[in-house]
This record gives C-alpha cells, structure tokens and sequence, in this order.
C-alpha cells in the first residue's frame, strides 16, 4: 500500500510535465500582440503632440507617416509568423523624391509608388511585386495564390492573415562551415543563430522523452522485491538530466528573444538601416510582443521536472534510512526446522 502512495505521487508530475510539453510544442502561441499599445501609440492626437515636442526641441525633423512594420504575432517551437502591419510611426522627414513629385496621391502610406495600374495594389497607388515572401499590400494581396515548392520555409499563411517563417529543422541545411565575422558578419550571424536552434530543438525534446524514461523506470518497480531506493534513484537521476535539459532550451530560447529585440544588427533586417531606425525612433515596438500561455506552460513543465527530482531524491533517502517512516521492512527469509538428536557419550 506505501509503495502504491510512493509511486503515484511520483507519476502524477512526470505525466503533467510531459503533457504540458507536447501542448507547447504543438502551439504557436508562444507570443502575442498587446493590441492596447498598438491602439494606444497608433493614436494621432498623440503621436502629434510626441512630434511636435520632439520637432521644437530636437535638429532631426520627423513625420508621422502610415510605414510598414513586422510583428511576430504567432511564435513556436517549429517557426513564426510575420505579421505586417501599416501603422503610424515617426519617421525621419525628407524631402520628396522624383517619383513622389511626378505621382501625386492623397494616400497616407509610406510605400514606392507606380502609374501601371497591375503592378499596384488594390485600394492604394503602392506598388507590389507579387509572390517575393514580403507583403507589399496592407492585404497580402500580392503574396495570395502563390504557387509554393514544399519545402519552402517562408509563405503566406491564409487562416492568420500572416508570413509563416518555418525555423524547423527539415527544412534548413546544416552550414558545412561557420564563416568569420570579420569576412561576413550576416553569415556568421545567421550560421551561429542556426546552431543555437538546433541545440535549443535537441534540448527542448530531450527534456519530456527522459521524462518518459523515468517514467518507464517507476512502471518496473513492481519488478523489485526489497531495495526500492534504487528505481526512485534512477528516476532522480533521470528528472534531474530532463530538468537541464528544459532549463537549456528555455535559456537558449529566452537569449534569442532579448537578443532580437535589444542587441540586433542593422544587416539582419529586411528593410535594412530603414526599418532599424524605425524602431530606434519608436521604442516602444519591443513591448508590443509578449509571452504567451504555451511558454509558461513550458516554464511549468520544466518547473515539474524539478519538483519530480526532488521528490524521488527524498524517497530514495528515506527509504535508506533505518528510522525513516519511508523504510519498509521485507522478511522473507526462510527457514527451516532441523530436529537434532542428542548425543550420548
């Protein structure tokens, strides 16, 4: 009856945690909009009074003009999706150019203007070039009914609206060389940032398939008659490698995160020095993208593996212990009556 408790509360996590990763692998929640800061600095009274107070206090000239922006709007283990917004941002003014001059509109939106009425976008003078994996209309329009090889990392996705970024392993190439910095730093930044993820991936689904294997380990303890410390010392062991194992994931993941939204080079950028000025002049950007529930569900798994090493650590202590009320006491010696006849000198 003792050992049925032991053994039950010891499953109990190792089956949470597992269920919790196979949801957070599965999701693409990872990360969502705060729509309220969106609505709140996409405001133009608002975005007119920053301007003005900057303008008179400030030699560099802004305007608030409608520009393109990406936003990881979904985010997991297998990719991410780009969702370009038109939204008002501060921008550095400048003086118009030739084709701005030759083609007057009323649109708002900061975009490369064009006459041919095919090459535009629907609704606006903007133009677009259909199917090159970045929107140039604020309706995805010209990256709609494109044709896609499989094994395209990057295409539009129609149920979010969105630019999928597929970072999944079966779709890259392992780089054969790591370049040095000082001869391409874009390819060394986009090299070591390849490695990471595949270790993050290995990590991330070491951690529930060791859970398994402890697992696997409390199932056979029936198998054991009388040292029952020994499975609950592999299953320590085991919950143990599993929580490193998540615990590296998860800082790996948590790098790559701070990393792109505080120390990323201006080459890595799609729009280049533009959209990196961008967001110099808009900070407020980096907090637009939060956490969202499958990553603390992650946090939670990991979290359970830990409690799961400590609990089978202090069960395969007491039951090593002679005064611990853990201890179970196993008397199948067998013994056997041997009658004895006197010895008469």
């Amino acid at each position: 009856m003792k050992i049925s408790i032991l053994v039950t509360l010891i499953i109990l996590p190792m089956l949470t945690s597992i269920g919790l990763y196979i949801y957070a692998f599965i999701s693409t929640r990872w990360s969502y909009l705060d729509e309220k800061i969106i609505d709140q600095h996409s405001q133009t009274k608002d975005q007119q009074q920053r301007l003005q107070l900057h303008n008179t206090s400030n030699k560099l000239q802004l305007q608030l003009k409608s520009t393109r922006y990406a936003f990881r709007s979904h985010y997991g283990l297998f990719g991410y999706c780009l969702d370009y917004r038109w939204i008002n941002l501060l921008t550095p003014k400048s003086s118009q150019t030739t084709s701005e001059q030759q083609f007057k509109t009323n649109s708002t939106l900061s975009c490369r203007r064009c006459h041919d009425p095919k090459n535009q976008c629907p609704g606006t003078d903007c133009c677009m070039v259909r199917c090159n994996n970045i929107p140039d209309c604020p309706s995805y329009h010209d990256e709609k009914d494109c044709n896609r090889p499989y094994n395209q990392t990057r295409y539009y996705w129609p149920k979010e609206n969105c630019m999928w970024q597929s970072t999944w392993v079966g779709n890259q190439e392992l780089p054969r060389f790591l370049s040095s910095y000082e001869t391409s730093p874009r390819d060394f930044h986009f090299n070591t940032k390849r490695i990471r993820y595949y270790i993050m991936f290995l990590l991330f689904t070491a951690a529930p398939l060791l859970t398994f294997l402890a697992l696997l380990i409390v199932f056979c303890i029936n198998c054991v008659e009388r040292f029952y410390s020994i499975p609950f010392a592999f299953v320590g062991f085991m919950s143990l490698a599993s929580f490193l194992s998540g615990a590296g994931a998860l800082g790996i993941f948590l790098y790559e995160w701070v990393h792109e939204r505080f120390y990323r080079p201006d080459y890595t950028y799609e729009l280049k020095e533009d959209e990196a000025l961008i967001l110099a002049l808009n900070p407020w950007l980096i907090n637009v993208e939060l956490f969202g529930l499958p990553f603390w569900l992650i946090v939670a798994a990991i979290g359970t593996a830990l409690f799961t090493t400590i609990l089978s650590c202090c069960f395969c202590c007491g039951l090593q212990s002679e005064k611990s009320k853990l201890r179970f006491h196993v008397d199948n010696d067998v013994y056997e009556i041997v009658h004895m006849t006197p010895y008469d000198e």
